[in-house]
């Protein structure tokens, strides 16, 4: 029934692969890191009904700010994180890509005869 396990085999690693790079990606994405901050304060504030507080992805990231002596260091960290969230950016988009190629190949393992 199956067109070609070889292409179905191939497309559901690279469905594999794609769904590990953008988790590897959406760690280290300021924005994603953000949101989720965001919806685990609103979560707080709605189930357990406590006054939420900074997460602590968050705070441990201003943590390491702080924690450098000069406005030098502090901008090294800084830009640090910049160039982490632009190559999670373009490693979001590499995963997706990953996922749709996957995606395709198994269709094609599906249906090719």
């Amino acid at each position: 029934m199956i067109g070609s396990p070889t292409l179905l085999v191939l497309g559901l690693l690279l469905l594999l692969l794609g769904y590990l790079i953008l988790n590897w990606a959406s760690a280290r994405n300021l924005q994603d890191v953000a949101i989720g901050a965001a919806i685990g304060a609103g979560w707080t504030l709605l189930w357990k009904r406590q006054r939420p507080g900074i997460p602590k992805e968050v705070t441990a990231r201003v943590d390491e700010v702080r924690a450098q002596g000069t406005h030098l260091g502090k901008a090294k960290v800084v830009s640090g994180y910049a160039v982490k969230h632009l190559i999670a950016q373009v490693m979001g988009i590499v995963g997706m890509l990953t996922m749709l190629v996957g995606a395709v190949f198994v269709g094609l393992g599906v249906f090719w005869r």
